[in-house]
């Protein structure tokens, strides 16, 4: 007498992923490029932990604060002006890791009506400005945090040029981003097919 091992059913036709699910979250891994350097990777993943780091201690924040104002009567104050505190550097992650997932939210209407050559020149250009753009802001943070950077929180009474910093450092990152953007864009479009 011979056991078969129970096989896998078969998937009905009418049985699909409408909502694709599956390519979705496939999606919001972080993908290195082909032509992605180990020092690209090494920051592309701590920024992405640093993100993830973000995200969690918020929610942790928020949760645990609303937990304890309807259980206990009680609210820590310094909570929320920690998960403001944190925004910055939430944001400043996710423009970063958007621009080089290459999901930045973007309009392509007018540019798609050009030739590809032309396409690709204004390409490169807004990818330029926008590095120039970035760079202008993180200079606008760097006079900020020269500024205000050794205030103390009110609660916390740490320095705010721990938060607002992001404005410089994540500007920073950011415009170096598109540059290396624009550059790989040239360098695909300048080799010989």
């Amino acid at each position: 007498m011979t056991i078969s091992a129970p096989s896998t059913p078969e998937p009905s036709a009418h049985v699909h992923d409408t909502m694709g699910v599956n390519d979705t979250l496939s999606s919001f891994e972080l993908r290195d490029g082909p032509d992605a350097t180990f020092v690209e990777r090494i920051v592309d993943r701590t920024i992405a932990g640093a993100g993830a780091a973000i995200i969690i201690a918020i929610t942790a924040l928020v949760f645990g604060n609303a937990t304890s104002r309807y259980i206990f009567n009680f609210t820590a104050i310094w909570a929320d002006e920690l998960i403001v505190a944190l925004m910055p550097w939430l944001a400043m992650c996710g423009v970063y890791l958007s621009i080089r997932q290459r999901e930045m939210i973007r309009i392509d209407y007018f540019v798609e009506k050009f030739p590809p050559k032309i396409k690709r020149v204004i390409t490169m250009l807004s990818q330029v400005f926008s590095a120039a753009v970035f760079a202008y802001l993180g200079f606008g943070g760097f006079q900020y945090l020269n500024l205000f950077g050794g205030d103390l929180t009110l609660y916390l009474e740490l320095p705010t040029g721990w938060f607002t910093s992001a404005l410089l450092i994540g500007s920073a990152l950011v415009a170096i981003a598109f540059l290396i953007e624009a550059v790989r864009d040239f360098q695909k479009d300048s080799t010989p097919k």
